[in-house]
């Protein structure tokens, strides 16, 4: 039973890592692996700050964002705005109903398309004690699922070994 516990703690963690639990490199998600349905073709409708009224904060941004109409996941759309030098606050509307949807964490950057359901975010993370007190560069992979942003893998770059040319 304990190895069997500790061969779930390795995979977890391997997959936490972007790699596969051999230890081996998985592929990347993909925008293609994750389509969209078809895109809300209407009049967006307004962010509802009384299901979030903390967004009130952002009311600006996110009216703003929404009257664009969707950009991500066929009919969400991504409001970013700038936190300060190399980050990007964000929140997800619908456009069908207006609802606002907070966003896991902050970013340097976002990627996500409106035919695909995967959104990334751009961030920094540390995996062992040797990175940096400040992290290093991760991509965290995100899927829009059942109403919400599911992690679905984070990637840190390849490492090298230090002194190999």
């Amino acid at each position: 039973m304990a190895l069997m516990l500790g061969v779930v703690a390795v995979a977890a963690a391997a997959g936490a890592a972007g790699q596969d639990a051999r230890g081996g490199a998985a592929r990347a998600p993909r925008f293609a692996d994750y389509p969209a349905g078809a895109a809300f073709v209407g009049t967006p409708a307004a962010p509802d700050f009384k299901r979030n009224p903390a967004a009130e904060a952002f009311a600006r941004e996110l009216r703003e964002g929404a009257r664009r109409g969707p950009n991500f996941a066929g009919y969400l759309r991504v409001v970013e705005w700038s936190c300060g030098i190399s980050c990007q606050r964000w929140m997800v509307v619908n456009t069908r109903n207006g609802r606002i949807h907070d966003s896991p964490e902050p970013a340097f950057s976002l990627e996500y398309q409106l035919n695909s359901v995967l959104l990334v975010v751009n961030t920094v993370g540390r995996f062992t004690a040797a990175d940096p007190p400040d992290g290093v560069p991760i991509a965290k992979y995100y899927v829009w699922r059942n109403d919400r942003l599911q992690l679905i893998d984070t990637r840190a770059p390849k490492r090298t070994r230090s002194g190999s040319r």
